[in-house]
């Protein structure tokens, strides 16, 4: 790998910058371009599906109303183009429209890289190779963003949605890259795009819609950034140092962890970190349901066989996942009760037990008032729940879940590529057309296309 120029006591943003500036694809290791290609399957797969729910529709109806054009960057699923910025947060916006896409980098990671990618590298005419770099790069920058603020968990406890804030640099990571930025400018990039990064859990009230909005928020604030520091405007370099107004200082207290976010910079790309959903809900309740789809394979059970589950978890994982009144699909993605529910019932937690939902099933509602849920002071977001089954013959068993982000989907627990394959074909089926087998197509063969044309006639509406 080409060496970075070196300064004297660079910060944590110039040290980001100046590695992947310099960054080509003939320096990734083969398993992580094939990670992050199951990654960029998922996550596009997602965001066509979503492309046609209310939410996502009513950000594009908003923003084509006022600019559609025939030039510029493609809304994915329609025929529409907008300006970069402006596609990306479309398209930020459909990708987390249901909630299904993956997670690792900055929080949901490529629903907050992709989208700033793609509309960059269509300003410029990117290889797939060229997009294939930008988008690790976004995952990368993305998690050592976080890693400096103590990570997932810490950042999500002070109330930060961390899409939303640390994925406003993933954007202009992934943009920057295939605007091919210097050292210089890609640190303005970051810094530009730290100026004006945001997203809270407050959502979590109400359901409002501003919980699929942050991604696509973080992705327009991102190719903003990179587009305004390659025609020279600065952002500032010390974005997490500075002891007044920096991120470290304003986010989080003043406490930091700059060497975190450095550390195996270079050979670790965090692709692996990163994972892929099969549960079409909040991945905090992941890690639980794997453990009830467990024990109920493993001892032959079925719902009817279970007295009571006592759900132990810490406070945010509680204020996470306690929705009582479910509603809508927000409403049942951030139940648990609701997630367990269909797990100790015989569901696969895909999309269509979530739209529609089951509650009016009698067997659903049942398992539901079996399940509760209470917050146990000492146990941290990311150790997961404890679960304690009564079954009706009164035997208790008491099991950790263990790690959410460590469920199904994860490095130590993987989707194979037959299996992401599998939930692209189903997410698109309904679309007809051949469209999933397109995409499946344009993404394998990404690593030898030399532009673009084949993955934008797929995320396309012909």
């Amino acid at each position: 790998m080409s060496q970075s120029p070196v300064r004297e006591n660079p910060t944590l943003t110039q040290s980001l910058a100046a590695h992947w500036s310099r960054v080509t694809f003939d320096d990734l290791p083969a398993e992580d371009v094939a990670g992050i290609k199951d990654h960029i399957l998922d996550t596009l797969a997602v965001a066509m599906y979503g492309a046609a729910t209310p939410e996502a529709g009513r950000v594009i109806r908003a923003l084509t109303g006022i600019q559609d054009s025939a030039s510029g960057s493609l809304v994915w699923g329609t025929g529409f183009r907008l300006n970069p910025a402006q596609a990306a947060l479309a398209n930020g916006t459909s990708a987390h429209a249901r909630d299904f896409d993956d997670g690792g980098g900055s929080g949901h990671a490529g629903v907050t890289v992709l989208p700033a990618a793609i509309a960059a590298a269509e300003v410029v005419g990117a290889s797939g190779r060229e997009l294939i770099t930008a988008t690790i790069a976004g995952y990368d920058i993305g998690f050592r963003a976080l890693a400096a603020l103590g990570g997932f968990g810490a950042h999500t406890d002070r109330g930060w949605h961390t899409t939303g804030t640390m994925g406003s640099l993933s954007a202009a990571a992934a943009a920057a890259k295939c605007l091919g930025l210097d050292a210089d400018r890609f640190t303005d990039a970051l810094g530009i795009a730290g100026s004006f990064t945001g997203g809270i859990w407050a959502f979590k009230d109400d359901g409002a819609m501003t919980k699929r909005l942050h991604p696509g928020k973080a992705c327009e604030t991102g190719v903003d950034a990179a587009v305004l520091a390659r025609a020279g405007i600065t952002g500032p370099s010390r974005l997490f140092e500075a002891e007044w107004g920096g991120i470290i200082a304003t986010y989080n207290g003043g406490t930091g962890y700059p060497e975190r976010a450095v550390e195996n910079l270079g050979t670790d790309l965090n692709v692996a970190s990163s994972y892929l959903k099969p549960y079409a809900c909040c991945r905090g309740s992941h890690s639980a349901v794997d453990v009830v789809m467990a024990l109920l394979t493993r001892r032959s059970l079925t719902a009817e066989d279970v007295r009571s589950v006592r759900v132990a978890l810490g406070e945010t994982a509680y204020n996470m996942l306690s929705v009582e009144r479910i509603e809508t699909v927000f409403d049942a993605q951030f139940s648990l009760p609701y997630a367990l529910a269909l797990a100790l019932c015989g569901g696969r937690l895909g999309l269509d037990e979530y739209e529609p939902l089951r509650l009016a099933e009698p067997r659903i509602r049942g398992a539901m008032a079996k399940v509760s849920l209470e917050v146990e002071p000492g146990i941290g977001l990311l150790d997961g729940p404890r679960l304690e089954f009564t079954l009706t013959d009164g035997e208790v068993i008491v099991l950790e879940a263990g790690d959410p982000t460590d469920a199904k989907g994860s490095a130590k627990n993987p989707m194979t590529h037959a299996e992401v394959v599998a939930k692209a074909t189903s997410l698109l089926g309904p679309l007809g057309d051949g469209r999933a087998q397109r995409l499946v197509t344009a993404v394998e063969n990404l690593d030898n296309a030399s532009d673009l044309t084949e993955l934008l006639h797929a995320l396309g509406t012909n």
